[in-house]
């Protein structure tokens, strides 16, 4: 009965991820106004109070997973950890629009806690359930995204229904304000509507992208473990999940999507063929291959950035003029403390001081560093974030974590397929998320994405379930 709730609230979480527009508990801090929040913490509870009681009769099993799972948040926590230590006294004495430094570090540790926690839960949920509590609520988000994004997209157009209005006004009631609360002005963006983007049920359209972008493959998953009618209509689930990505206009969701396409044409091509034969200097040259084209390009977007900026500055988007100047002034706090950075969550704190001139031409800019109320200044990019905040050593560690989940991943998916099996599709999906989430950090700068902490849940226990020799094949349905 226990692990029926908490399968069931945590299925719910799954499928209330792309609602992070809700009006919640303004105390929760930057999780608040996520709906999957409340179903998460909800089954985390109930199954710590399960695990408790059964440690009380001497019942208790680690998940499988579990373990890797706290070896990779050590990872990641231990990065957070340094970078404090180092930089206590700063940190102590910062402050700005009210907060602390150290309060800030605090409640930005505590989503990352939160993250790992979440992993740790899908550990214990999913195997055995990869369908019912991961899959198949993916799918029906989607679903419900795609009927949302119609009446958005013919709101768009000019046809507004009365359900869209009353829809919207629920799904956005935490983020939508005609007002701005800081300086009384008009949110024009709002009010006028001039943003042809769609975001859905999100917040805003790249939130949306960004959702989709790793939602994307786990429908391409259904498709792969299903049989007849079923993968028909997952199949078309599929191709209008793709057609809504494609038409949001979230450049968020098209990298993404692109990431994915690549991605998995890569993996069945040559890194985790189906049957599990790789050509191994074929898929050795590719790496190669690959790692000098991401050089190449960290490369060529260093060579450009005069260019770039003077683009910006002359250009009249005011979105990319912030962008720009907050990721530059994440790498002028970078190139100040390299190894360690500034501590997690000060970016804001130092933003003023290292903000170049230029900067302060954007009036999202401005509002974000003088009223208190204005949105917290952000790095838009979750690189530039770590670079500043946790230095070298946060980058290194960040990339570790996922680039250990995928090699691991992928060693699993061959050592199930070596048994005279096929690669799972699970296997594909999951290194898709873990890829993607390598690649949107490029345009966002959150850890509270639930997706991606899902992938890492969902990781851990799909190689430690093939190291004790289960087989992940989804069954035909």
């Amino acid at each position: 009965m226990v692990d029926r709730l908490v399968a069931l609230l945590f299925a719910l979480g799954v499928f209330a991820v792309p609602f992070d527009a809700i009006p919640g508990v303004g105390a929760i801090g930057e999780l608040s106004n996520e709906a999957s929040f409340y179903c998460f913490a909800a089954a985390m509870v109930v199954q710590v109070l399960r695990t408790v009681g059964s440690a009380l009769v001497g019942a208790v099993r680690p998940p499988l997973g579990s373990a890797q799972v706290l070896c990779l948040g050590a990872v990641m926590l231990g990065a957070v950890l340094l970078s404090g230590l180092f930089n206590a006294a700063e940190i102590a004495t910062a402050s700005f629009h009210g907060r602390s430094g150290a309060t800030k570090i605090l409640t930005s540790a505590g989503v990352i806690v939160y993250g790992i926690a979440l992993a740790w839960l899908a550990c214990r949920v999913v195997p055995g359930r990869w369908y019912a509590c991961l899959i198949l609520p993916v799918c029906l988000s989607a679903v419900v995204c795609i009927g949302y994004g119609v009446l958005e997209g013919a709101h768009r157009a000019g046809t507004t229904l009365p359900v869209f209005t009353a829809i919207d006004a629920a799904v956005h009631a935490g983020s939508d304000r005609e007002v701005n609360p800081w300086d009384n002005a008009v949110n024009l963006k709002l009010v006028e509507g001039w943003d042809p983007r769609l975001r859905t049920l999100s917040f805003e359209p790249p939130a949306f992208g960004n959702f989709a972008g790793l939602a994307w493959p786990w429908l391409l998953c259904a498709v792969m473990m299903t049989r007849g009618t079923r993968r028909l209509v997952h199949l078309g689930l599929l191709a209008a999940f793709t057609v809504l990505i494609v038409a949001s206009q979230a450049r968020t969701g098209w990298l993404l999507l692109a990431a994915n396409l690549a991605c998995f044409g890569a993996l069945r091509l040559l890194f985790l063929p189906s049957d599990g034969r790789v050509d191994a200097a074929a898929a050795r040259g590719a790496a190669l291959l690959l790692l000098a084209g991401i050089a190449g390009g960290v490369a060529a977007y260093v060579s450009s950035l005069d260019r770039l900026v003077a683009e910006v500055i002359a250009g009249d988007s005011v979105s990319d003029l912030s962008r720009l100047a907050y990721q530059l002034t994440a790498l002028n706090i970078f190139a100040a403390q390299p190894i360690l950075g500034a501590g997690l969550g000060q970016f804001a704190f130092l933003a003023a001081l290292h903000m170049p001139a230029w900067g302060f031409l954007s009036p999202e800019i401005g509002a974000s560093l003088v009223h208190p109320e204005a949105p917290w200044p952000n790095t838009y990019s979750l690189y530039a974030r770590i670079a500043a905040e946790l230095g070298l050593v946060g980058l290194a560690g960040w990339l570790l974590v996922w680039g250990t989940l995928i090699l691991a991943v992928r060693r699993a998916g061959l050592r199930l397929a070596g048994r005279g099996g096929a690669v799972p599709p699970i296997a594909y999906s999951i290194i898709m998320n873990a890829a993607g989430i390598l690649v949107t950090g490029i345009t966002t700068d959150t850890y509270r994405t639930p997706m991606m902490w899902l992938a890492l849940g969902a990781g851990a226990c799909f190689v430690a379930r093939a190291v004790e020799g289960a087989c992940h094949r989804a069954p035909a349905r």
